[in-house]
């Protein structure tokens, strides 16, 4: 579907564009096949469109006439869900999407929600792009916000020692923060390449949305940041109080072997049952040894206590 942008916003057929208006288009991948060659885009193009490898980062590759670009989209919400993919192609007056993968129709929703906002007198392909392209971020703030409350109660967990799977969870977050500063950065990198405007397509004057746009997503990378610090914090703060319950439960090995060395002297003593050790043959030897030893425990318990050993 493509649409002409001047008085009013109408669909239109792609053989009606001419340089008069500003179109926007969004079509699939099968009826990008089909009028490549009208636009006269490259092969190579079309080939990438195609590929599978969800390795293709998002990236910029400037032609003459036309920018294209690829863009996947993940769902910050859910990183582990397939990520949306667009291309996109930008002439002079053209902004062409290529809803590849769109399993929520996130992407046509994208474009819809820009088209309804757009002010046909004072539209400009710059802006569109900017819209469209800021939309794929609207809600990265809110899912940052909810990132540091996770990461803020797992830190009150390690102050509570409720550590129970808190290394999984904690490792989950890193992952996460990790796949969406990468993300950010690659988006970054496309506004700069717009901003550029190595082919002039674009009016020198309109350049600083996508300045704005670059500057949107710096912002949630230094935010992502900032979390991946305190993630930082939180597993020192998780490591000292581990360090902290394992130099307890030494203190307390530690102490109750000392308290029982005593003991095993004793006993080793007295089970030597020399012929002439005089407490063998002495009708009170067998209690005198058990209330000596009871004696040793009480008395090595009250010194631990006074030197706050326990």
């Amino acid at each position: 579907m493509f649409y002409e942008i001047s008085n009013t916003v109408k669909p239109v057929d792609y053989r009606e564009i001419n340089s008069e208006s500003i179109y926007v288009g969004i079509i699939t991948l099968k009826e990008l096949d089909e009028i490549y060659e009208f636009f006269d885009f490259s092969e190579s193009t079309l080939t990438t469109c195609r590929s599978e490898n969800k390795n293709i980062q998002n990236t910029i590759a400037v032609y003459d006439d036309y920018s294209f670009g690829i863009i996947n989209v993940i769902d910050s919400k859910d990183i582990h869900k397939s990520p949306d993919k667009v291309a996109f192609y930008i002439m002079s007056n053209l902004f062409l999407i290529v809803d590849i993968f769109d399993e929520d129709k996130s992407t046509i929703s994208a474009l819809d929600m820009v088209l309804a906002r757009t002010k046909q007198n004072k539209a400009t392909l710059e802006k569109i792009i900017y819209n469209f392209l800021s939309r794929l971020i609207f809600e990265e703030n809110i899912e940052i916000e909810n990132l540091e409350l996770k990461i803020s109660k797992l830190e009150k967990r390690v102050f509570s020692n409720e550590i129970k799977n808190f290394n999984d969870e904690l490792l989950l977050i890193q992952k996460k923060l990790s796949t969406m500063r990468n993300y950010y950065e690659q988006l970054a990198n496309i506004g700069e390449d717009l901003m550029e405007n190595e082919n002039d397509i674009f009016q020198d004057e309109n350049l600083r949305y996508f300045k704005m746009f670059t500057n949107r997503v710096d912002r949630l990378s230094n935010n992502i940041q900032m979390l991946r610090e305190y993630v930082s914090q939180v597993r020192e703060a998780y490591q000292a109080q581990m360090d902290y319950n394992i130099n307890n439960i030494m203190k307390v090995f530690t102490v109750v072997t000392t308290i029982f060395l005593p003991l095993t002297l004793i006993v080793g003593w007295y089970g030597m049952n020399f012929k002439f050790m005089p407490e063998v043959t002495w009708r009170y030897g067998y209690l005198g040894v058990v209330f000596l030893s009871i004696a040793v425990v009480i008395f090595c318990i009250i010194w631990f206590k006074k030197k706050k050993l326990m």
